[in-house]
């Protein structure tokens, strides 16, 4: 039941029934898998064919037929080789995520078995907690999914900081649609098609790339030669030979089967999300699809600007923060009406074959379009509240996700990440300028910065600074206009630093919107006017000085000096 789900496929056929019955499911599976070593073995024989009936024909053994032979053998051996000779290495590596124990998360193992007594289905053996946005199911089957083995059931933790109890049963249900339509059974017929397939095209181009490599050194070579002689050089280029031929044969049925197997995914999620309104209720399903995709792009946004935002700086949030932040953010009232917005209006995307889901507008319709079972949105209580002590879950959940260079990292509360991970940035930002001032042989100071302006010394302030190629190929004026920005950036950047390193300003941590530099009162305006002032075509220092000295800063001699 992922975010992101660009597909083709009309609502109302998973809809109304399950669509392909599970007989013709599975034989469309064994089909184009097995498809796929006919055509591997179609063409060694029909190369041994040709090589048959040519000798027939000829009545005896002839050196051209032999040549044929050989070419028949070249063609045949990378077939054979990498179609059946070649298999993955089985890997035992453990799932990933969280597993959590029914001792451990009793209520959250209680509406899974909710739903395994109402289905009447196996439920899993093993839950696991993961940090994506997204919940699945997994069966251990063997001999091509006729034979059923453990089942597993995975569950993103932003399902649970930013669902209700009814939206998150309304997914589970979906997972469970999958297990009593069979569809867990028959992914391994598909997996087992798509590794093929994806390890022959892969192993075709790797012998192809090798075979390229080998032949194009040969004629740097005869070039390097027929260049010492004098003579002219061969046009020739290196190719692939007939490995990339083939690579190209196997990746357009590769295309083949993964538009049909992909069209049978989309028939299974719609079916499960009938189930899944089934089971939960129309409303509480629909309801859920809708916040998916905003939930999706509520975790980006979190990760990318507020858990990771001090990495560079060796800083982390608390423990249990990195993922249970993101609540913070999704209780925020701004960003609630933003998220509430997203779910409102869908974005509608590209049909696109090769997805195994379809559109998400297109499953919210089909879902709306059912008639109203009186059930109304289900229980509002926040999803998180399935999990026992959720901080120490979350914080045991980032001990097997995140990569181990986090275990390095200090571990810091929100206002102090925010605004050390700022600082920090600042500091990092504002190095060319120093660097530029202490070439000049001044301190790496504001006040130094200013007097270097007032000494007529800007533009060697500016040569230093990094300019982009236009700027730096300008003359006259516009290359003084095309420097004022990066000079006044840089000093903006300094004055900022030299303020909060003198406990006058500081950035505060907002979950509405980006990080807020905290001023001195009324310097804000001030403080833009005087910077304009400085770095003007006849610059002016005097409102800057006074802004900074007003603020309790001396700015000259300057005394600030920044590590």
């Amino acid at each position: 039941m992922g975010a992101s789900q660009p597909a083709v496929g009309r609502p109302s056929s998973g809809m109304t029934s399950s669509g392909m019955s599970t007989s013709v499911r599975a034989l469309t599976a064994v089909a184009m898998l097995a498809g796929f070593y006919l055509l591997a073995l179609g063409i060694v024989a029909a190369l041994v064919a040709l090589d048959v009936s040519l000798y027939l024909a000829s009545g005896e053994l002839r050196p051209a037929l032999l040549k044929i032979w050989a070419v028949s053998a070249v063609i045949a051996y990378p077939v054979v080789r990498v179609v059946f000779l070649t298999r993955n290495r089985r890997d035992d590596r453990e799932l990933p995520g969280l597993p959590v124990t029914r001792e451990e998360q009793p209520r959250l193992w209680a509406a899974v078995d909710r739903i395994s007594e109402r289905t009447g289905i196996r439920g899993p053996a093993e839950i696991r907690l993961v940090p994506e946005v997204n919940a699945g199911v997994r069966e251990e089957t063997r001999f091509l999914g006729l034979v059923p083995g453990k089942r597993h059931l995975v569950i993103g933790v932003p399902l649970l900081l930013g669902l209700t109890e009814a939206e998150l049963e309304a997914v589970l249900a979906h997972e469970f649609g999958h297990y009593s339509n069979q569809d867990v059974r028959l992914a391994g017929l598909t997996l087992a098609g798509r590794t093929a397939l994806l390890r022959t095209v892969g192993g075709l181009h790797e012998r192809a790339d090798a075979h390229q490599a080998k032949e194009a050194a040969k004629l740097q070579a005869k070039a390097d030669k027929r260049l010492a002689q004098g003579r002219k050089v061969s046009a020739e280029e290196a190719t692939g030979g007939v490995d990339r031929v083939l690579a190209k044969l196997f990746t357009q049925y590769g295309k083949l089967y993964f538009r049909v197997s992909e069209a049978v995914g989309r028939r299974q999620e719609y079916a499960a999300d009938l189930v899944a309104a089934r089971l939960s209720g129309r409303d509480a399903t629909a309801s859920a699809l809708r916040r998916i995709p905003a939930l999706d792009a509520a975790q980006d946004f979190y990760l990318g600007h507020y858990a990771t935002l001090g990495w560079e700086a060796g800083l982390l949030p608390p423990a249990g923060q990195f993922y249970g932040g993101l609540a913070h953010l999704l209780t925020d009232p701004e960003r609630r009406a933003e998220l509430d917005a997203m779910a409102l209006e869908l974005p509608g995307s590209e049909p696109d074959p090769y997805d195994s889901h379809p559109p998400i507008e297109l499953r919210v319709a089909a879902v709306e379009a059912l008639p109203d079972d009186g059930r109304g949105a289900g229980s509002t209580a926040p999803a998180l509240g399935l999990l026992h002590d959720a901080e120490q879950v979350l914080a045991a959940l980032e001990v097997v996700s995140l990569v181990p260079e986090a275990a390095r990292k200090e571990r810091v509360d929100w206002p102090a990440l925010v605004h050390r991970s700022l600082l920090a940035d600042c500091r990092e930002s504002t190095r060319p300028l120093r660097d530029a001032l202490a070439a000049l042989g001044l301190a790496p100071t504001v006040g130094a910065a200013l007097d270097a302006i007032d000494a007529g010394r800007a533009q060697e302030l500016v040569e230093r600074l990094p300019l982009g190629p236009e700027a730096r190929a300008a003359t006259g004026r516009a290359a003084r206009e095309l420097a004022r920005p990066v000079l006044r950036g840089a000093l903006s950047g300094l004055t900022v630093l030299a303020l909060v390193d003198a406990g006058l300003s500081g950035w505060e941590l907002s979950w509405s919107g980006p990080a807020r530099l905290r001023l001195p009162d009324g310097l804000g305006e001030r403080l833009t006017t005087a910077l304009d002032a400085a770095c003007a075509d006849s610059p002016d220092t005097t409102a800057l000085r006074a802004v900074l000295t007003e603020a309790g800063l001396p700015a000259a001699p300057a005394t600030v000096t920044v590590p």
